[in-house]
């Protein structure tokens, strides 16, 4: 979904990312943030979003939030039911019934809203980092479980959890804990599987105009801006196209290399053919972060 021709969310394969040349930086060489800065492809106003494939869609009516609810049979899964805590809800999720794979240990799924993410197998261990498991708060708000940096972030900075997008777990960053005359407003997944990246708001509304996000690159965050309302509302999304040179950014004469180095040899003129890496493990030799549950055809 998050590769579809879709403008607002259209993007390459974050294993398939060449230099945009309206960013200050090459593409990150940490393959997890490489789905951040492929938003450069999609339409301005939707690069805070990320479409994803982490929704579960199930053909039937869901009621999470009852205490009293079990949903129907679901091939190769065990339904966990959900229980009370500190006075409030937590609502039950779906438990593969497969062994996962070596290394990894499964997430719960968790819902936001009556949309449920998926769960997914994450690696037991990462050097220098920590894994921050998921919980819900009192008004039924889930903050989501990641990876946290174990080194002291920068003073007056915070870490911004990264997410799940059904296929690869990207970081987070650090963002400051406070912005004068703006307010952070919280990431969170809808029900057709968009992730919307927190992002910054400013606190003063102006009138006649529509806030279009910020968002992180991978290498900087890219400010958020204010749009003429009408502007907006006419903006002809069928008929978008990148500005020329969307997928280039290249140097003259200068290609990178599987490994992200400049590449001595070839016809250096030419658009470049070679991925920067060709396989998530060609980075650091280590298995991906986290992957996804995949049930069998023929699960009974």
């Amino acid at each position: 979904m998050h590769r579809t021709s879709d403008v607002r969310y259209a993007r390459p394969s974050h294993r398939h990312v060449t230099v945009h040349r309206s960013a200050h930086y090459h593409a990150p060489r940490v393959y997890t943030y490489r789905p951040y800065y492929t938003r450069w492809w999609c339409h301005p106003y939707y690069r805070y979003s990320y479409a994803t494939v982490a929704v579960v869609g199930f053909g039937f009516s869901v009621w999470a939030w009852d205490a009293y609810w079990v949903p129907p049979y679901r091939a190769g899964w065990s339904w966990v039911p959900g229980y009370w805590a500190w006075g409030y809800w937590n609502p039950g999720y779906w438990s593969p019934l497969m062994r996962g794979p070596v290394g990894y240990v499964y997430v719960n799924g968790w819902w936001e809203g009556d949309a449920y993410v998926e769960g997914y197998y994450r690696s037991e261990a990462r050097n220098d980092w920590d894994w921050v498991d998921g919980y819900y708060l009192d008004d039924g708000t889930y903050v989501r479980g990641h990876w946290s940096p174990t080194t002291e972030p920068p003073e007056g900075y915070l870490w911004e959890p990264g997410f799940w997008d059904g296929e690869t777990y990207i970081d987070g960053f650090y963002r400051p804990q406070f912005r004068k005359a703006f307010y952070w407003v919280a990431a969170w997944y809808d029900s057709d599987g968009i992730f919307h990246s927190g992002y910054w708001q400013p606190e003063a509304q102006q009138q006649g105009s529509v806030w279009v996000p910020g968002w992180f690159d991978g290498n900087e965050w890219v400010p958020g801006y204010w749009e003429d309302e009408q502007t907006y509302l006419d903006a002809d999304l069928d008929n978008w196209v990148p500005e020329e040179g969307f997928d280039a950014g290249w140097e003259e004469g200068q290609v990178l290399d599987e490994n992200g180095d400049i590449y001595a040899g070839g016809e250096g003129d030419q658009a470049p053919t070679a991925r920067l890496v060709k396989k998530m493990t060609d980075l650091d030799g280590q298995a991906p972060l986290a992957v996804p549950v995949v049930i069998p055809d023929d699960a009974e």
